[in-house]
């Protein structure tokens, strides 16, 4: 960027005003809509959206960005309760010990059979 030319951030007024970029604009130019020579602050989290009444960018703060799915377009997270996690285990263990009923179910049917088996012979 040379001294004739200055930074302008450029921001979607149909998206919630969201940044969407800079472009460089020659010194003392009169902006479009949709642009600003404010520049957004640093620590913002997210998209940055732009604020026309107070003139300032506003963002997320990092707890809120953590929350969401930053590598899936910025959809919230949807994160289990404790409440949920624990369910989750309960139904999990009891699906292992009903395989395992019914497993040790079909060993004692084989151990019944053999045993009948084995009575019949011995007479």
């Amino acid at each position: 960027m040379n001294n004739d030319t200055v930074q302008a951030w450029v921001y979607d007024t149909t998206n919630k005003n969201k940044l969407v970029g800079t472009i460089n604009v020659p010194r003392g130019s009169q902006l479009l809509v949709g642009q600003t020579y404010i520049k957004p602050a640093d620590g913002l989290y997210g998209t940055p959206r732009f604020d026309e009444e107070q003139l300032r960018w506003f963002g997320m703060t990092k707890e809120e960005w953590q929350k969401t799915d930053y590598l899936n377009g910025g959809k919230e997270s949807i994160q289990p309760s404790p409440q949920q996690q624990m369910m989750a285990s309960l139904m999990k263990t009891n699906a292992d010990l009903q395989r395992q009923v019914k497993l040790q179910a079909t060993v004692n049917a084989t151990m019944m059979k053999s045993i009948a088996e084995l009575k019949s012979e011995a007479k």
